[in-house]
């Protein structure tokens, strides 16, 4: 094993891993996302994942001294797993001892090694998927929105998943129907007084952020019917790290 580069809280580590580990494609011929890009400096640790519809990308502050030059490294979905295996067996302050040579990653902890080897080629540049700025967004009850997803999507095709969302005056509408079987439809308290947007979303992408954030409330920031939009955790608690999520939109 290589010269350990930084000494990891698995806690933290395993928190990163859930966060973004449903991002990833499923699609074997797209080797390249078919994990989570890790993102080492000396005070950071990021990891981002996408499968080319939505992108998850998390980055906690936290001393790495190890690191005197950024690192970077695909890890593959499967060693992430093992990794939220090993986090279960231990104490979330337990300690990670990370290193990597050309070809593989090592994750020590106690006396278990986990090596894993990298995924080759390039990931894509995520910082230019992410939106620079929002002209709309509005703070929800995770748990209400999360609900009102779930219930509402229960009319909405099994293939596509898709919901409308509908932002206008005081109010977030969330729409799905069915020609055999119905619609649904559910409205949430926010304070907005723009113009009227309504977006198209997959239900099961939306309700994988909302399971996968702790905080009380979310934020969803968006521009109109042909942009991605984006969820992030709100409230003081979201503070100490940076969680974004972004979908594309759908055409319904």
């Amino acid at each position: 094993m290589p010269d350990v580069l930084a000494q990891i809280p698995v806690g933290l580590l395993a928190s990163m891993i859930s966060k973004t580990i449903f991002a990833i494609s499923m699609e074997e011929s797209r080797f390249t996302l078919n994990g989570s890009l890790l993102l080492l400096k000396n005070n950071s640790l990021g990891m981002v994942a996408t499968d080319g519809h939505r992108l998850a990308m998390v980055e906690n502050t936290v001393d790495l001294p190890g690191v005197t030059t950024p690192f970077r490294a695909l890890l593959p979905r499967k060693a992430m797993g093992e990794i939220l295996k090993l986090a279960q067996d231990s104490s979330p302050e337990a300690t990670i001892q990370f290193s990597g040579d050309e070809n593989h990653l090592f994750f020590q902890l106690g006396d278990r090694l986990l090596l894993s080897r990298k995924l080759t080629g390039n990931f894509p540049d995520f910082e230019r998927v992410l939106p620079k700025d929002h002209p709309h967004s509005v703070v929800l009850d995770r748990e209400e929105l999360r609900k009102s997803v779930e219930r509402v999507a229960q009319f909405s095709d099994e293939r596509s998943r898709a919901v409308r969302m509908r932002v206008q005056d005081g109010e977030l509408h969330i729409h799905s129907s069915l020609s055999e079987t119905g619609e649904s439809e559910e409205s949430l308290p926010v304070e907005y007084d723009g113009s009227p947007v309504e977006i198209g979303f997959n239900a099961g992408y939306m309700l994988d952020f909302l399971r996968a954030t702790t905080e009380a409330q979310v934020a969803f920031h968006f521009k109109d019917a042909h942009s991605a939009g984006e969820l992030r955790p709100s409230g003081d608690g979201a503070a100490n790290y940076k969680y974004r999520y972004v979908v594309m939109p759908m055409r319904i």
